[in-house]
């Protein structure tokens, strides 16, 4: 079997936000923390397991999200804190679909999201100018009850340029094996307990997300099949400590810019 490895940046970030889930660090379960730097969305799809490097954009698995645009697209640029008026919220609109892009070269720019599960309030998502310059947001928070606009937060003298529309989004539901183990995607609902990996030998399957997090050396971790416990592989890793996952190894519907939150 190939022993090609993770790339060290993902694999350390994913055990990061692993191991934090239920803590107030872990960005499934946290409040809206305005003031962050560069991390990883929330999102339709925020997290997978073990990858070999690069992208690798995956649908269609367990717990994807879609999301569809209602309406016409908002357009605003503003310096420091402000709001975007949306107009009146279709119906079935669900989430708010936010480009946002750094006109400043530092300065953090950000949107309130749909809160994960467990949190108890909204999440937030966005970009630190002096890291990237743009961010895709399909999780946006609705404007609250009886307005139709939504505050983009930025650090003052900080300029910005956006796109908002409303939409609709579905989530499918988590696959569960014959030993009532979830698998699937991670999403706003939280992580199940097998998440998508590719072995080394280039298979496509599960790795326990309990396994992953619990990993404090190199190592190999094993890819399962949706069963929990076939084995198709493994895959090598590097883990350290308080690395931020890089956004661009984020399998999404649509993947988010380098530099977003």
């Amino acid at each position: 079997m190939s022993t090609t490895e993770m790339d060290t940046e993902f694999a350390r970030g994913v055990r990061a936000e692993l191991t934090a889930i239920g803590t107030k660090d872990s960005r499934l379960q946290r409040h809206q923390r305005r003031a962050r730097a560069v991390a990883v969305s929330v999102g339709a799809v925020v997290m997978v397991g073990a990858l070999t490097g690069a992208a690798v954009v995956i649908s269609n698995l367990p717990g994807t999200t879609t999301v569809v645009p209602l309406g016409n697209i908002v357009t605003a640029a503003h310096t420091g804190t402000a709001s975007i008026d949306l107009g009146s919220a279709p119906a079935n609109a669900t989430v708010v679909v936010i480009d946002l892009t750094c006109v400043s070269g530092d300065g953090r720019v950000t949107a309130l999201t749909v809160p994960s599960a467990g949190s108890e309030g909204a999440d937030g998502s966005g970009v630190h100018c002096a890291i990237g310059q743009t961010a895709h947001i399909e999780n946006g928070l609705l404007p609250a009850a009886g307005t139709s606009s939504i505050t983009i937060t930025a650090d003052p003298g900080t300029a910005w340029s956006a796109t908002a529309q409303y939409g609709t989004s579905s989530t499918t539901e988590w696959g569960v094996n014959a030993n009532g183990q979830t698998y699937g995607v991670p999403n706003v609902n939280g992580v199940p307990d097998l998440t998508p990996a590719r072995a080394s030998n280039g298979a496509w399957g599960y790795v326990f997300a309990e396994e992953l997090s619990a990993m404090d050396q190199e190592g190999f971790i094993n890819v399962y099949e949706s069963d929990g416990t076939t084995i198709i592989g493994q895959q090598a890793f590097h883990i350290s400590e308080n690395i931020p996952l890089d956004p661009r190894l984020i399998p999404r519907e649509a993947t988010t810019e380098d530099g977003s939150e």
